[in-house]
């Protein structure tokens, strides 16, 4: 009976645990559900997924707009600031095509001017150790006022270069946003912008979802496996699954060894108490 009552006081507080933890976690990052899972490759930095970057199969805490600043990659580059293996942050957008939200980086935000130019006043600190330019402009060396094609040297770990015409922007979605871009060097060298994955233009601030917060690795490979999404685990991260499992034995082995040190602790004050009593 002892026993029986143990286990349900055990399983309660398991309970109150894990919900109050998701309540507070709600209530602090103001987005609900406060997690996403990871079902692409496109922040990879390779082909198997590794702590502290964004890989298919991770569950990633966010946080919302409100409750945080996007800061480029641009900036990131300048300050030295950096998420997720790269500079800046990670931001989470919807799309208009009902398709999964994006969850790429933030590579520079544009302003676009009354007269149909762009300016990017960060792009002045994006600058190699010389104090040389990282990015060009083809009918414009002022970053006040920007126009022709766009392009930026230089991005991310695989040194990617990438170009966004700004007069087709200008022309087709005249509005103030953010370029953006999956880190993966292989499988992601353009702009969301250019490759089609953001079909109206710069993404605006009323289309972020969330900005990525902490990266919980592999336990979102849990659900893509119970929905028979195992495909994508296979091609971009196998070790995703042995590596949850592997994660999940040595916590058990933790809080056995855990309660082992706790009975054993106990048991000595026992003892050492019958002893004073003794005497």
């Amino acid at each position: 009976m002892k026993q029986s009552t143990e286990l349900v006081a055990a399983l309660v507080a398991a309970f109150a645990l894990v919900f109050g933890g998701f309540f507070v976690l709600t209530e602090y990052s103001g987005v609900n559900p406060p997690f996403t899972v990871v079902e692409s490759s496109s922040m990879q930095h390779d082909d198997v997924s590794a702590i502290g970057v964004i890989d298919t199969g991770d569950l990633i805490l966010l946080k919302d707009l409100s409750n945080t600043t996007v800061v480029t990659y641009i900036e990131g580059y300048a300050s030295g600031y950096s998420t997720f293996g790269e500079y800046g942050n990670v931001i989470i957008y919807e799309r208009s095509d009902n398709a999964h939200p994006v969850i790429h980086r933030a590579i520079l935000w544009l302003n676009y001017n009354a007269n149909g130019t762009w300016s990017a006043s960060t792009l002045s600190s994006y600058v190699d150790q010389n104090d040389n330019n990282l990015w060009s402009c083809s009918d414009s060396t002022d970053c006040l006022q920007l126009s022709g094609t766009l392009t930026i040297y230089d991005i991310g770990y695989g040194s990617k270069t990438s170009s966004i015409n700004l007069d087709t922007l200008s022309a087709s979605y005249p509005h103030s946003g953010y370029l953006t871009m999956g880190d993966n060097a292989v499988t992601n060298c353009s702009f969301d912008q250019t490759s089609g994955i953001s079909p109206n233009g710069l993404v605006t601030k009323d289309i972020i979802r969330a900005v990525a917060w902490y990266e919980f690795p592999w336990l979102g490979a849990l659900k893509l496996w119970m929905n028979g999404e195992t495909t994508y685990l296979d091609l971009w991260a196998p070790n995703s699954l042995p590596n949850l499992a592997l994660m999940v034995v040595m916590i058990l082995a933790l809080l056995v060894a855990i309660n082992y040190t706790v009975e054993e602790a106990y048991m000595i004050h026992v003892r050492k108490k019958r002893r004073q009593l003794q005497l």
